[in-house]
């Protein structure tokens, strides 16, 4: 392991003795932020293109520690999304442009705004000064001056230079807010009701822990989450790894993110706009994969078989030959959705010979029929990948 990512895991078993850290890391459009995600969490450089719309996601670089990332584009109306994201935060992450002299006024008004929500208060905040690789990157006090951070008299701040992609200075940012917020932690005085909602978790949360058990035993298993855009695969997704229900927008392009909701599972799921000439680049994400769940909207009765081409030119491909298939019957509750088996009709599920397939019935907002859709899911990997070896 390199130099950069030891340092980082020596510095976040500071957090391992107790529940991890929820750390939110925000800033402007294009300010660097998932740069120096990729950086913490895989030391590496990662190419990314302009947000449209929003990405957002949760990791664990190390033990002890988690990230909820926020990655915006440049409209206004979507930043008031952040503040779903608060709750429990323990730490921000705020990256600024150093070299984006045109909008620090707003990136500084975007910072109090944050810290204005009661849920923020006290948070310790680390201010990353990044860019200053740039010939025309304000210094690191320059850019304190201009996001009057002297202002920030109710909390602990601290502001770092930094370059995203060599990782200089992020080390000595989260060095320095691995400290505020063990002192910050240690100043809270939570409240019974906090304490057991913290401690106690959600039926549907602790049953997917117990279905996902039965992956941790071998090599994590990667399943691909796909569906035509606006099926309910984010919602879906962050329904499994936080039991909570993420407010999103239609993508316009397409996002896609790896995650690994707990040990021994990881999804990547695929989430996007109208073109079809985007889907195509679903294929780079098909290898080693063990297991595809097939998001289907129940009421978008119109696109049916626009679904139906899509899985099956997926399992058209020679890298997933003989995978179990879950298709997720979405969006039963509304008054429209076709019955599970007028969707497995009308997906021609039968014409699967090849592989193991299964139709689960599911509401995404409410939890309801995705623990049913694991656990099938995990009974055909583990039969799948038995028949294998």
């Amino acid at each position: 392991m390199g130099l950069f990512l030891s340092k980082l895991t020596t510095l976040f078993e500071s957090f391992s003795s107790r529940s991890p850290a929820r750390i939110i890391m925000l800033g402007l459009d294009a300010a660097g932020k998932t740069t120096i995600l990729y950086k913490i969490k895989l030391n590496e450089n990662v190419s990314t293109i302009p947000t449209i719309g929003f990405n957002v996601e949760t990791v664990s670089p190390v033990k002890g520690v988690s990230f909820t990332v926020w990655d915006v584009g440049g409209q206004d109306r979507i930043r008031p999304l952040w503040k779903h994201y608060y709750q429990n935060t323990e730490g921000l992450v705020y990256v600024v442009d150093s070299n984006d002299r045109e909008r620090i006024a707003e990136s500084r008004e975007e910072l109090f705004g944050i810290l204005q929500n009661d849920e923020m208060r006290g948070v310790p905040v680390v201010v990353i000064a990044n860019k200053q690789d740039l010939p025309n990157a304000q210094s690191t006090s320059q850019v304190a001056d201009q996001m009057c951070l002297h202002r920030l008299t109710s909390r602990k701040w601290f502001i770092q230079s930094a370059c995203a992609t060599t990782g200089e200075g992020i080390y000595e940012a989260m060095k320095e807010l691995a400290t505020m917020v063990k002192v910050y932690k240690k100043g809270l005085k939570w409240n019974h009701s906090a304490t057991n909602k913290r401690q106690i978790m959600g039926l549907l949360l602790s049953k997917l822990y117990s279905v996902f058990e039965s992956f941790s035993a071998g090599t994590p298993a990667r399943l691909l989450m796909l569906g035509l855009d606006a099926a309910g695969k984010t919602t879906i997704l962050y329904k499994v790894k936080l039991n909570e229900i993420v407010t999103t927008i239609p993508t316009i392009g397409f996002n896609v993110e790896t995650v690994q909701p707990l040990k021994g599972i990881s999804f990547t799921v695929w989430d996007i706009g109208g073109q079809n000439k985007i889907r195509s680049l679903w294929r780079f994400y098909f290898q080693d994969s063990a297991g595809l769940l097939y998001v289907v909207d129940s009421s978008d009765r119109e696109r049916i078989s626009e679904s139906r081409e899509e899985l099956f030119k997926i399992l058209d491909s020679d890298e997933l030959r003989g995978v179990p298939v879950v298709v997720i019957a979405n969006k039963q509750d509304l008054p429209n959705a076709l019955k599970p088996s007028e969707v497995a009709d009308l997906m021609c599920l039968h014409k699967l010979s090849s592989r193991k397939w299964f139709i689960q019935a599911a509401c995404a907002t409410s939890g309801e029929g995705i623990y049913e859709a694991m656990s099938e899911m995990a009974t055909m990997v583990k039969e799948h990948k038995a028949s294998h070896h």
